[in-house]
Order: C-alpha cells, then structure tokens, then sequence
C-alpha cells in the first residue's frame, strides 16, 4: 500500500536548525517564528510562548507563568495585545525564572507572549 504523503513541519525543522546552532545573532528570527509545543530548552536558547490577560483592576499587576526555569531580560519578552489598550511590564516586579509581570490602561487585557533568552547570564 502507498504511503500517504504528510508534509515536513518546516517551522520545526527551520527552528530546531536555527535554536541548535548555539548562535545569539539568530535569536531575532527565531522571535518571529511559531515555537515548538512544549517550548526551548537546550544550551543555548530557552523559549516559550502563551497567552495571558491582565489583572481585572487597572494598575494591578499579573503575574504570568513562563516555565523556562532562567530569567529572561526584559527585551526577551514579546508581548502582543489582542484588544485595545496599553500593555507592559511591570518594571517593579521584575521577571524571574518561572514568571514574568505586567500592567495595563484596561481591565482584563487578553494578550500573547513569546519569550526567546539566551538563559543564564543573558550573554
């Protein structure tokens, strides 16, 4: 019997080829790729991607969970909003190595993250 043919996942292949060469130059356009289920975790390069919404009280900080077990810096955390309003980190409390904070001009913000870091030390 014939073998049905099933596209490659070129984002897979594209992000493990990029992810395992160890090099920081290609972290920006990994930021620009969809991640892996499951998020990074090699040497080099640890990310995650996820969704969250703000606190329901506006000037309240959320805490999200990343559960990359490194401190991203603050550059390394993309955030999209996905409604009208001002969304940020709150640059109080900053990200450690399971979570990260942000404020918004709304309540109840929806947004999407994605993290890319080079892990400890940030070099």
């Amino acid at each position: 019997m014939a073998q049905q043919y099933k596209q490659p996942n070129f984002a897979q292949r594209f992000s493990n080829f990029f992810l395992n060469t160890g090099q920081t130059i290609y972290k920006a356009l990994v930021m620009d790729m969809a991640l892996p289920a499951g998020g990074v975790n090699n040497d080099n390069l640890f990310g995650n991607q996820g969704t969250g919404t703000t606190n329901a009280t506006i000037g309240t900080t959320q805490a999200i969970t990343h559960g990359l077990g490194v401190i991203p810096l603050t550059s390394d955390i993309q955030l999209t909003p996905t409604a009208t309003g001002i969304l940020y980190l709150d640059a109080a409390n900053p990200p450690t190595a399971t979570t990260f904070n942000v404020l918004s001009s709304v309540a109840s913000q929806n947004f999407a993250w994605k993290i890319i870091t080079n892990g400890p030390g940030n070099s």
